[in-house]
């Protein structure tokens, strides 16, 4: 099974590479649209923090759903195919919410959107994963800065569109209506990488059914044990992006008495924040290596959690935004590809594999913390999430400190 991707041309393979960052720039954009109306939705239908966050639960059951079918479909029939069938239900599921008129309605339509996202979300970084191999250098953490600077963007439009005198509920709809048409010209350039013949060419494992069942079945135990650790971290670093993408703008409204203007405001500085860091990761890694990075990542997530929770101020609030953002930053794109060096694996499989737990932490971790916060505040919430960050320590120190300085950082 070869790799398409390998047998294009520079120019073919730098086009690719500029689709491939608009892809993820669209997918930031759009999620990052959802996320101001979440206080909205939640005064609008009358929930309190733990009723908000079981709703937020459908998603993350949305994103569990689509774990088995992600990786092994791009697998299959190619990643763009996924990248653009999963596009085209993503989009619109993105506005849904905002016009739903009970609880139960609310959470069937977060239920499809984390299905369709995640779809997207694993289709789209193993295409990036095969483009990184075609071009032969470190570009995943870069196609992620251009996630998170759809994310500034798509905040930073909520934050106008709210400040303006126009009408809330029509934001959604007028940004799908854009998203969409670009999705349609994007997905377009994407490479066409590793997609499974229907025909093989007979060989010397096929002659022998039972002694290759048993050595892939070894194979797949080996490569479980290898990549558990990055999933761990993967864990712990989505719960405390999710954490912060759903519930920052509820603390800043609810324990600031900040405007929805305002605390969307800090949202795109988040997300500004994990733009600029994940664009220059690349380059980071290079220079310091996987390790230093890991490490210091983890110190400035958590370093951002304890002043958001803690800031008398919005304007603080802003800057524990910013830095809680760029801790979060290259966090997944670097444990996605040191796992994909490590094993060898094609893109989907690697991708669906952290995946499984990373973005589980991503969905489940916000109505987690709701339940939390119902209980003993948001601010002891968002403390609580600041000490799980730095759990990443001692599973660097004990089980990837070796692998990570092993694995090449181009």
């Amino acid at each position: 099974m070869s790799n398409p991707a390998l047998l294009l041309s520079d120019a073919e393979k730098r086009r690719a590479h500029q689709h491939s960052r608009g892809i993820f720039f669209i997918h930031g954009a759009g999620f990052a649209s959802w996320v101001p109306h979440i206080p909205l939705v939640q005064e609008q239908l009358s929930l309190n923090h733990e009723r908000l966050g079981i709703a937020l639960l459908a998603a993350a059951i949305g994103v569990i759903a689509a774990m088995p079918f992600a990786g092994r479909f791009a697998d299959m029939f190619g990643s763009r195919q996924v990248v653009k069938i999963a596009g085209l239900f993503f989009f619109p599921t993105l506005a849904l919410p905002i016009f739903m008129p009970s609880f139960w309605a609310l959470a069937l339509s977060l239920l499809f959107m984390g299905f369709a996202a995640a779809m997207m979300d694993i289709a789209m970084n193993a295409n990036g994963v095969s483009l990184e191999r075609a071009r032969e250098r470190s570009i995943l953490s870069g196609l992620h800065g251009f996630w998170s600077l759809g994310g500034f963007t798509g905040a930073g439009f909520a934050t106008l569109w709210f400040a303006l005198p126009l009408a809330k509920t029509i934001h959604l709809p007028f940004s799908v209506t854009i998203l969409l048409v670009a999705h349609w010209y994007l997905q377009a350039g994407l490479i066409e990488d590793q997609a499974k013949s229907a025909t093989r060419q007979p060989s010397s494992t096929t002659k022998e059914p039972g002694k290759n069942a048993k050595t892939n079945k070894e194979t797949d135990k080996s490569i479980f044990w290898v990549l558990l650790p990055f999933g761990i971290c993967a864990f712990i670093g989505q719960f405390g992006e999710g954490v912060v993408t759903d519930w920052v703008t509820v603390l800043m409204i609810d324990t600031l008495g900040s405007t929805a203007a305002i605390a969307a405001a800090g949202f795109a500085l988040y997300s500004a924040a994990m733009a600029l860091t994940r664009l220059s990761g690349d380059w980071l890694v290079m220079r310091f290596g996987r390790p230093a990075i890991l490490l210091t990542s983890c110190v400035l997530a958590t370093s951002g959690y304890l002043i958001i929770a803690l800031s008398p101020h919005f304007v603080l609030s802003w800057v524990g935004c910013f830095i809680a953002g760029m801790g979060l930053a290259v966090i997944l794109p670097l444990l996605i590809s040191a796992a994909a060096n490590s094993t060898g694996r094609s893109g989907g499989t690697v991708v669906a594999i952290i995946a499984a737990t990373g973005y589980t932490a991503l969905m489940a971790g916000p109505p987690f913390i709701g339940a939390i916060a119902e209980r003993y505040g948001l601010v002891n919430a968002f403390l609580m999430t600041a000490s799980f960050l730095t759990l990443i320590i001692p599973v660097y120190l004990t089980s990837m400190r070796q692998r990570l300085k092993t694995v090449r950082n181009s």
